[in-house]
């Protein structure tokens, strides 16, 4: 474990995931969380700036506040090859994700940015990523995000 004199740090990325397919389900039956190696969180908004008849601004409208979460994962389990291939696992799109354990950091309005409780999930557009390789670990990468006006609590609703 690490330890610091002087200066305090936010070290580490400690956080468990739960990936959740877009009927509600757990990614697959008995899943198992990877080691989080990082994670990199983004506050973003449509914005729009109002100019007069002489081209200056004199307004600025802000729209759409979201959050997006880049989360780089270890698949790795204590217990299995065959665990750890469980938390290698990516949903389908409009999967959901469950965080819970990381540091509590108030980004973009939202308190507690990056743990979501199952009340409130992270979205998943698709887009996460497997890495293997001949000389190391497997990594994954994987994108989330979050809206102010969606409460993600499970299944997406069929179209």
């Amino acid at each position: 474990m690490a330890t610091s004199q002087g200066s305090k740090y936010i070290f580490g990325s400690p956080a468990t995931l739960a990936l959740y397919d877009a009927a509600g389900a757990l990614v697959v039956t008995s899943y198992v969380s990877p080691d989080m190696e990082s994670y990199d969180i983004t506050h973003e908004a449509d914005t729009e700036e109002v100019r007069n008849s002489s081209g200056e601004v004199v307004g600025h409208i802000g729209y759409n506040n979201r959050l997006t979460l880049t989360v780089n994962f270890i698949p790795a389990d204590t217990t299995s090859v065959a665990n750890a291939l469980l938390s290698a696992a990516l949903p389908n799109v409009n999967g959901t994700c469950v965080i819970t354990g990381a540091p509590v950091i108030e980004v973009g309005g939202y308190v507690d940015a990056i743990n979501a409780a199952t009340g409130n999930r992270w979205i998943y557009a698709g887009g996460g990523s497997i890495k293997t390789t001949a000389t190391g670990k497997a990594t994954g990468t994987i994108t989330l995000k979050r809206y102010t006006n969606i409460t993600a609590t499970g299944a997406a609703t069929a179209l």
